[in-house]
């Protein structure tokens, strides 16, 4: 699914930014503190059974993106996906076009003839983003036609790239790619488009953080998704929760608009799938699951069994 690309890029990237990029500045010592917080945590598994009498599903937090050494991926994954009916994740990656999500991206992130970053910005804030898009061999004005939320994919996208992380390597694009092999049946639980529409309609103020704060923790980028990645390998919930509540801390808005909204959409939808006689197969963003908002307390609510294989 190489061809899935570009798309992924806009798609996984913009998330991906969101959970890494828009959190307070921080040094060295505390991303290290991240890092290490998952470094001891005996090893387990970034998936979890849910059941009640004789319904069940599989849910599995996804790294959006990784690369070939994250794999073979655990055993016990491969199996839950083998014995499941179907795959459901956020967006149905077979279908999706990637040059109409492309130009979709563009449409609603590039400014239209007369404006700019540079008279949208306020002037330090300009002057900070100029600095140091310049000290990270960024093209200003490719950058000063991006609107703020699109132009922080823009960053990360040369991070991911420099750092040899690729999101066709990512966990939805892995299961989707196997689900189409497979004959699988594959859900989407939301569209391109609304994703893209969600980043959009995020406060000014709040995207142009985003695009600061990018810029200003580039040079922390591989310790913080290292630490992120370490804790998802060790299916690490307290060390994921601790990346969750440092990434979102300044930002409630934000961790509203972009985990609790969209777990109380999704909600419904999955419990209607899990009671449907049928095993599916669940891939959303880590970070849907866990905390008091994830999808994991809300199945607890309802009365089902969790368990973390």
């Amino acid at each position: 699914m190489n061809k899935k690309l570009r798309h992924a890029l806009f798609l996984c990237a913009a998330l991906f930014t969101l959970l890494l990029g828009a959190a307070p500045q921080a040094n060295s010592a505390q991303f290290a503190a991240l890092q290490n917080a998952a470094a001891d945590t005996p090893a387990r598994n970034f998936i979890w059974r849910v059941s009640r009498g004789r319904t069940s599903m599989y849910l599995a937090g996804s790294i959006h993106t990784l690369n070939p050494d994250s794999y073979p991926l655990p055993d016990v994954m491969e199996s839950a996906f083998r014995d499941s009916y179907a795959l459901v994740e956020e967006i149905n990656l077979t279908v999706e076009d990637p040059v109409s999500v492309q130009r979709q991206a563009l449409q609603l992130g590039a400014y239209p003839p007369g404006e700019s970053l540079r008279i949208e910005l306020p002037p330090a804030t300009y002057r900070q983003v100029a600095t140091l898009a310049q000290n990270l061999g960024l093209d200003m004005q490719q950058l000063d036609r991006l609107r703020p939320w699109l132009g922080s994919i823009t960053v990360l996208e040369m991070q991911l790239q420099q750092a040899a992380f690729n999101p066709s390597y990512g966990l939805d694009h892995h299961f989707a790619n196997e689900a189409q092999m497979s004959g699988k049946p594959v859900i989407g639980l939301e569209t391109a488009h609304q994703q893209l529409d969600m980043l959009t309609r995020l406060p000014t103020r709040v995207q142009q953080a985003m695009l600061l704060q990018s810029l200003q923790q580039a040079q922390h980028f591989q310790l913080e998704v290292h630490a992120l990645i370490r804790a998802w390998q060790n299916g690490d919930v307290a060390g994921m929760q601790r990346i969750m509540q440092h990434d979102f801390a300044n930002y409630p808005l934000a961790y509203r608009r972009l985990i609790v909204d969209r777990n109380r959409a999704w909600f419904p939808r999955l419990e209607r799938l899990a009671r449907s006689g049928r095993v599916y197969f669940v891939v959303v963003g880590a970070m849907h699951l866990i905390g008091p908002d994830g999808l994991l307390a809300r199945f607890r609510r309802a009365g089902y069994r969790v368990e973390q294989l």
